[in-house]
C-alpha cells in the first residue's frame, strides 16, 4: 500500500478571526515506513477534488503554538499504531526544521504535545516527513497556528 496523507484546516486563509488547526492523518508506506508531503498542496488538491474551486492557500502563515502527535487511525491510539520512536520533521521552504528536532522519537501508544518556548513563525509551505514508523501504520498530527504571536 502506498503512503496516504490527508490534510484539513479550520482557518486556511489565516485571517485574524482565530486559530488555524491543521489536522494531518497519515498512513506510512508499506515498503519503507515513511510518509511525506506538502501540507498546503495536499489540502488544495483535496479541495479541488471535492469541487471547491476557490483559490487555496499556497503557504501556511502565522505562529505555531503547539504540535500534537497521536498514534493510530484518526488518532484513536489503538489501530495500526506506528513503531515506537518514529520521527517527524516539519520543514519550511528553506528546509529549516520548524520543530527543531522536538518531534523525534514519538510514542507509539500515547498522544504527545510539543509547546515551543516561543511561538514559531512560519510563512511558507510546510513539508511533512515521517520516518521509522513501521510499514502501513497510521497516526494524526495537529498543528495549532495563531495569526498573532
Amino acid at each position: 500500500m502506498a503512503e496516504v496523507f490527508t490534510v484539513a484546516m479550520t482557518n486556511p486563509f489565516a485571517d485574524l478571526s482565530g486559530e488555524n488547526i491543521i489536522t494531518i492523518d497519515w498512513t506510512s508506506h508499506a515498503s519503507d515506513g515513511t510518509c511525506d508531503g506538502d501540507i498546503c498542496s495536499t489540502f488544495a488538491a483535496a479541495q479541488l477534488a471535492i469541487g471547491y474551486a476557490m483559490p487555496q492557500p499556497s503557504k501556511v502563515w502565522g505562529y505555531i503554538k503547539a504540535i500534537e502527535t497521536i498514534p493510530g487511525a484518526n488518532g484513536d491510539l489503538s489501530t495500526t499504531c506506528p513503531t515506537a520512536l518514529y520521527d517527524i520533521v516539519l520543514q519550511d521552504a528553506y528546509d529549516y526544521d520548524l520543530a527543531a528536532t522536538s518531534l523525534a522519537d514519538r510514542s507509539a501508544s500515547v498522544a504527545e504535545r510539543v509547546i515551543p518556548t516561543s511561538p514559531i513563525p512560519v510563512n511558507s509551505e510546510i513539508t511533512l516527513g515521517i520516518s521509522a514508523a513501521g510499514t502501513s501504520t497510521t497516526g494524526r498530527i495537529l498543528i495549532y497556528i495563531s495569526p498573532i504571536p
